[in-house]
C-alpha cells in the first residue's frame, strides 16, 4: 500500500512540474504578420495596439491579412493543430459586433500560415473608432492549449456631404 501511495505522489509531482514547464513556456502560437486593407490601401506590418493607418468610409471593403507562426523548434517538433484565426470588429453594426473565422489548419513547428478574413463596412455606421480584436488559438500534441491576441484601432469616417444611393424605384 505504502509503495502504491509513494508512486502516486511520485506521478502527481512529476505532472505538477511537466505542467508548470509547459505553463512557463507560454503561448508558442504567435503572429508573424499583420496587414490590413481598407477599400484599396493596405497598412502593412501592424503590431498590437497600432490604428489602421486608412479610414474606412461606410461600405468600404476591410480586409485582414493574418499570418500565424508555430514558434516550436524543430528539436521541440510539436505541431499545433486546429489553429482557428477570429476577428472582430466590436460595436460597428449599431452596436453589434462583426466577426468572421478561418478554417481550422495545423502548422508544423517553424512554420507560418497566412489567412485572409473579409468584411464590409456597414452603409448605416456612426463615425467613430473602432477595436479590432485578432484571436488565434490551437493545440499542441501534448494537448496544450497556445492562444495570440492583437488588438487594432479601425477608424470609420463618415462624411455629411456625401450621398450613397442603395435603391432606386419607380
Amino acid at each position: 500500500m505504502i509503495k502504491a501511495v509513494r508512486a502516486f505522489l511520485l506521478c502527481l509531482i512529476v505532472f505538477t512540474v511537466l505542467m508548470s514547464v509547459a505553463y512557463a513556456a507560454g503561448s508558442r502560437l504567435t503572429f508573424s504578420d499583420v496587414d490590413v486593407k481598407v477599400g484599396s490601401k493596405t497598412s502593412k506590418n501592424l503590431d498590437d495596439g497600432d490604428t489602421i493607418d486608412d479610414e474606412a468610409d461606410p461600405g468600404d471593403g476591410v480586409e485582414f491579412r493574418v499570418e500565424v507562426r508555430n514558434n516550436f523548434t524543430s528539436a521541440e517538433d510539436l505541431k499545433i493543430e486546429d489553429i482557428s484565426v477570429t476577428v472582430t470588429i466590436d460595436g460597428i453594426e449599431d452596436g453589434d459586433d462583426l466577426e468572421e473565422e478561418s478554417q481550422d489548419f495545423n502548422l508544423n513547428p517553424g512554420r507560418d500560415k497566412k489567412v485572409t478574413l473579409k468584411f464590409q463596412t456597414p452603409i448605416e455606421v456612426d463615425e467613430d473608432s473602432f477595436d479590432v480584436i485578432i484571436h488565434a488559438e490551437g493545440e499542441d500534441e501534448n494537448g496544450t492549449d497556445h492562444e495570440a491576441d492583437m488588438r487594432l484601432t479601425l477608424e470609420v469616417n463618415k462624411e455629411s456631404h456625401k450621398i450613397m444611393i442603395t435603391r432606386n424605384t419607380l
